[in-house]
C-alpha cells in the first residue's frame, strides 16, 4: 500500500509551534492523500486533541518552545494509553544535540525524521512506516484489545510468513512476552535475532530476561559486553544500576544511574530514581542535582508529583544553616521558589498546600528567620483546619511544627488530642519523642528561670538566696555549664565571705565534675580556670 491510498481516512495530528512548519507539513500530506488533518501550536493544545480523538498518526515536533515538549507529549500519550499500537507517532525535529534525540528515541516513536525533508522523504519514510503497520494490523489490534497472549501468536504466524522481518516482529514478541512474564519465549524470540545478526536491542533483552529467572550474574554480563560495542545505550545502566540494588551495593547502582543521566539527562523517572539512590547513599549535592532537574523536567510532564518537590526541599534544608552566607541565600531561595510553585502547582489540593506550607515554615526556621517560619506555620494550621478529615501523619507533623516554632501551648493541646485518637507504631513514637521534648524544653526552661532568680539575689548580695535558687536549677538535668558556674561562684563567694563550708565545696567539686572539662577557646573558659583554682585553693587551707 502506498502512501497516498494509506493517508486517505486517516485522522492525523500536526504538532509544531511554527506556522510555517504546520502548513508546510500540511501541504505535504494532503498530496500524500491525507483528508483529516488537525493542528496543534504546543503541548497543551495537543494533549487536549490527543484525548479527545482517536489519530491514527501523530506527527511531532520536539521543540515546541515553552510548556511540554514532543518527548512529552509521546510519554503522556502512552501513559495515557491514548497512543494505540494500531497508531504511528511520528517525531519530526531539526534537534541534533545528543541529550535531545536520546530523550526522544528512549519512547520509542514509530519513526524519527530530521528537518528539512522534501516531499519524497515523507513518501519514503512513510512508505517504510505503513509497510510494517499493515502487516502487523491484526497484531496491534489484538494489543488495544489487551489480548497479549493472543498478539503473541497473531505475531508468530506473521514470523513464519514473513521470515524477513525477523528483527522488527521478534523484538515485538520479546517486549510482549516480557510483559507476560513468559521469560522463556522472550528469551528464545531474541535468540533466533542474535543467530541470525548482532543487535545490542536483543542482547539487552537476553539480559532482562536472565534477570527475571534469577541469574543476575549472566545478565550483568551480557549488560557489560553491550556497553563495550554500545556504550551510548542508555536502558544497560538503568538495568545495571537495578542489579546492583539487589546485590546491596548502592553506590555501583548510583553509578551506573549517572552515567544514564549524562547520556540522556530528559528522562524525568530517571533523575528521580537518581535522587533517591544518592540521598540513600548520603551524596547529598548529587541527590539536589537530581531532584532540582526531575522539578525543572517534570513541569510539563505526566510524571509530575508533589513528591518531586518536596524531596527537593527537604535535601536543600539539609544544607541550610544560619548563617548569610552566598551559597546559603541562594540554596534557600531556590527552595522557597519550589514550594511557590508547588502551591500554584496543586492549588485546591489541600493536603499538598499543607505539605508546602509546612515545608516553608521549616525551611524558615532553619534560616532562623523565626517571624516568618510562624506565619508558614499559621498557614499550615490554617489549611489543616479546612481538610475534611485530617490523618493522624498530618496531625502529628503540624504539632511538630508548634514544637519547631515555640508554640507549645497548641503543642500540647494536639498532643492530648492525639493520644485519644488510638495512634500506633511510628506516629506514636513520633508523638512520644514530642512529649519528652515538651518536657525537656519545661525543664531547661524552669532551669533558665530559677538561674536568673538566682543572679539577681547574687547581684543583691543574697547569696544564701542565690545558693537556693541555683541548687534548684541545678536539680535539672538541662541545666547547661554557665548556670553551673554561677551555682560555683555564688557557694564560693559564701565561703570567701563567711567561714569555710565543707558541704558547699564539695557541691562545688561535684558541680566542676559535671561540667568535666572546657577547651581553652571557649569564652567560659577563663572563668572555669580562675573558679577550679579558688576551689583547690579553699580545699588546701581546709586541709581536705
Amino acid at each position: 500500500m502506498n502512501s497516498e491510498s494509506h493517508l486517505q481516512g486517516k485522522r492525523i495530528l500536526i504538532v509544531d509551534d511554527l506556522v510555517e512548519a504546520r502548513s508546510a507539513l500540511k501541504s505535504m500530506l494532503t498530496m500524500l492523500g491525507a483528508d483529516q488533518v488537525d493542528s496543534a501550536t504546543d503541548g497543551r493544545e495537543a494533549m487536549g486533541f490527543i484525548m479527545e480523538h482517536d489519530y491514527d498518526v501523530i506527527f511531532s515536533d520536539y521543540n515546541l518552545g515553552k510548556g511540554k515538549d514532543g518527548q512529552q507529549i509521546l510519554e503522556e500519550a502512552r501513559y495515557t494509553n491514548r497512543l494505540k499500537a494500531a497508531s504511528s507517532f511520528v517525531m519530526v525535529t531539526g534537534e541534533n544535540a545528543v541529550d535531545r534525540v536520546m530523550g526522544a528515541l528512549e519512547y520509542d516513536p514509530d519513526a524519527y525524521i530530521t528537518k528539512p525533508f522534501t516531499l519524497s522523504i515523507l513518501r519514503e519514510r512513510l512508505g517504510r512506516l505503513w509497510q510494517i503497520k499493515d502487516i502487523l494490523h491484526p497484531v496491534n489490534q489484538a494489543i488495544d484489545l489487551g489480548e497479549t497472549d493472543w498478539a503473541i501468536e497473531l505475531s508468530q504466524q506473521v514470523l513464519a510468513n514473513q521470515p524477513r522481518l525477523l528483527l522488527p516482529i521478534s523484538r515485538l514478541i520479546g517486549k510482549l512476552c516480557l510483559r507476560q512474564e513468559r521469560f522463556d519465549d522472550a528469551l528464545a524470540a531474541y535468540e533466533r535475532v542474535l543467530e541470525s545478526r548482532p543487535a545490542s536491542w536483543a542482547r539487552l533483552g537476553q539480559a532482562v530476561c536472565l534477570y527475571h529467572k534469577g541469574e543476575p550474574d549472566r545478565a550483568k554480563e551480557l549488560i557489560e559486553a553491550t556497553l563495550r560495542d554500545h556504550p551510548m545505550y542508555v536502558q544497560c545502566y538503568d538495568w545495571l544500576a537495578r542489579i546492583m540494588m539487589d546485590k546491596g551495593q548502592p553506590e555501583e547502582a548510583q553509578q551506573h544511574l549517572q552515567s544514564a543521566v549524562k547520556i540522556s539527562p530528559r528522562a524525568v523517572l530517571r533523575q528521580m530514581e537518581l535522587g533517591r539512590l544518592a540521598l540513600e547513599n548520603d551524596d547529598i549535592d548529587t541527590a539536589r542535582i537530581a531532584f532540582e532537574q526531575a522539578v525543572r523536567l517534570g513541569r510539563y510532564s505526566c510524571y509530575k508529583s508533589s513528591d518531586t518537590y518536596l524531596k527537593f526541599v527537604q535535601v536543600a534544608q539539609s544544607s541550610l544553616d544560619g548563617e548569610n552566607s552566598k551559597e546559603n541565600r541562594l540554596l534557600c531561595s531556590k527552595a522557597l521558589r519550589a514550594i511557590d510553585e508547588m502551591r500554584q502547582e496543586y492549588v485546591g489540593q489541600l493536603s499538598v498546600i499543607f505539605q508546602a506550607n509546612i515545608a516553608e515554615s521549616h525551611t524558615h526556621k532553619l534560616v532562623k528567620d523565626d517571624s516568618k517560619a510562624r506565619t508558614s506555620a499559621d498557614k499550615a494550621e490554617s489549611t489543616l483546619a479546612r481538610i475534611k478529615e485530617p490523618t493522624g501523619e498530618q496531625r502529628v507533623i503540624m504539632t511538630e511544627t508548634y514544637v519547631d516554632t515555640g508554640q507549645h501551648e497548641k503543642a500540647r493541646d494536639m498532643i492530648d488530642v492525639l493520644r485519644t485518637t488510638g495512634l500506633a507504631g511510628d506516629l506514636l513514637a513520633r508523638l512520644d519523642a514530642l512529649d519528652d521534648q515538651m518536657n525537656d524544653m519545661n525543664m531547661r526552661e524552669r532551669s533558665a528561670e530559677l538561674n536568673a532568680e538566682g543572679v539577681k539575689h547574687y547581684e543583691a548580695g543574697r547569696l544564701e538566696e542565690a545558693i537556693a535558687a541555683f541548687d534548684q536549677a541545678t536539680r535539672y538535668d538541662e541545666a547547661g555549664i554557665s548556670v553551673l558556674l554561677n551555682s560555683i561562684q555564688a557557694k564560693v563567694s559564701y565561703i570567701e565571705r563567711n567561714e569555710l563550708d565543707v558541704p558547699q565545696l564539695k557541691d562545688c567539686y561535684r558541680l566542676l565534675r559535671r561540667i568535666g572539662s572546657i577547651g581553652r577557646l571557649d569564652e567560659r573558659y577563663d572563668r572555669y580556670d580562675r573558679l577550679k583554682t579558688t576551689c583547690e585553693r579553699l580545699r588546701r587551707s581546709a586541709g581536705l
